[in-house]
């Protein structure tokens, strides 16, 4: 099966990883860890590959003046000087420089002469979900990641450069960035799948248990998803103005690349607002099955008070006690012999009458143990 193939299936409707019983939140970037600045670049032609950690920046300069098609990966923004040399050594702009140090940017992309500028988020879960931004910068020759933190999704970029795969070899650097953003977009169907199980925990929840917590899940859902969604969302215009404004810097293969992964963005965007809708109607259900078991409760009550209600009230007109020999019409039921069973007799009948009458017209059914039931 194609790489293509395994994304699509797992971008389908049936999707079915499993998620954990309680709610999961989003972090964005400032909440990991920071690393210290570590650089590695990977040169390959039709040759070879070669891949080696940067600590003299002096050499990265004479690996760029050889002119080979390089991706150059700086981990850690800590070294705030040595992030800046990079940036120099490869001419960025310096308002570039600034998006990549503020890692709270919306995805975008710019031109700056030959060189465009890319920001977009990665989104892996580690135990909780994590919103992770990465920028890129690239030409024809080169590309440049900045990460502030460690992003195993793109592993799978330096698997396909290390295996020498002849699609990639013969390609430039544009063919680099589709495969980072192919990465990156990647990431997202994991957590959609999440999202997908969540849901449908959630429904069974508001149908069977409408609690104070599944309320609080939902709304944690509900927060997620718009979460993700402000984190994607941008990226799908920033990929459509780089084949827009591209020109000569894209060649016809990363072209078609591109605009697949411009295809696998809008999709993922679907599934998240439909999820954002079914989130919404899940706060309905469970409003609904809240009304839906206090309306029982009020039944049962209402019907349990009309049983009692009669003995109550000829308890209550007995417990008068009018003296019977001032008038004949004083209860002469209170000189009876059997006047005391006689009283019981007659609550223990309207009870049963009226038990009878609510069982009859549908009100009470013991075969499904439910009280309250109207035809």
């Amino acid at each position: 099966m194609s790489k293509r193939s395994r994304r699509r299936k797992r971008g389908s409707t049936s999707l079915t990883a499993a998620i954990g019983p309680g709610p999961f939140e989003i972090l964005q970037a400032e909440e990991q860890e920071t690393l210290p600045t570590n650089i590695r670049v990977t040169t390959y032609d039709a040759e070879h590959v070669d891949d080696q950690e940067i600590k003299d920046l002096a050499k990265l300069r004479d690996l760029v003046k050889k002119g080979k098609t390089a991706r150059l990966r700086v981990q850690g923004l800590r070294d705030v000087d040595k992030v800046k040399e990079v940036a120099e050594i490869f001419q960025m702009h310096h308002l570039a420089v600034e998006d990549v140090l503020d890692t709270h940017q919306r995805a975008h992309v710019g031109q700056f002469g030959n060189t465009f500028f890319l920001v977009t988020h990665l989104v892996e879960n580690h135990g909780s979900v994590a919103a992770k931004q990465l920028s890129v910068f690239f030409n024809k020759n080169y590309v440049v990641t900045f990460q502030d933190t460690q992003i195993h999704a793109l592993d799978a970029v330096h698997e396909r450069l290390k295996d020498r795969q002849e699609i990639v070899e013969s390609q430039g650097g544009d063919y680099l960035v589709y495969l980072v953003l192919d990465a990156v977009v990647d990431s997202y169907f994991p957590l959609l799948e999440e999202f997908g199980e969540r849901l449908d925990e959630l429904e069974e929840s508001a149908i069977e248990d409408p609690s104070r917590r599944t309320m609080a899940a939902i709304h944690s859902l509900k927060r997620q998803l718009l979460t993700m969604r402000r984190a994607i969302w941008p990226l799908r215009e920033a990929i459509n103005s780089l084949l827009r404004d591209g020109g000569s810097a894209l060649s016809n293969e990363a072209r078609i690349h591109l605009r697949d992964c411009y295809d696998e963005v809008v999709r993922v965007i679907d599934f998240i607002e439909t999820y954002r809708e079914l989130g919404a109607d899940l706060m309905d259900v469970y409003l609904s099955s809240v009304s839906n078991h206090l309306n029982e409760i009020m039944k049962v009550l209402t019907i349990i008070t009309v049983i009692f209600a009669p003995p109550t009230l000829i308890a209550g007109i007995y417990g008068m006690n009018f003296d019977t020999h001032v008038s004949p019409f004083n209860m002469p039921e209170l000189d009876w012999y059997c006047g005391y069973p006689f009283a019981l007799t007659v609550m223990l009948l309207t009870s049963v009458a009226i038990y009878s009458y609510l069982r009859k017209r549908g009100f009470i059914d013991l075969n499904n143990r439910s009280i309250g039931k109207s035809e």
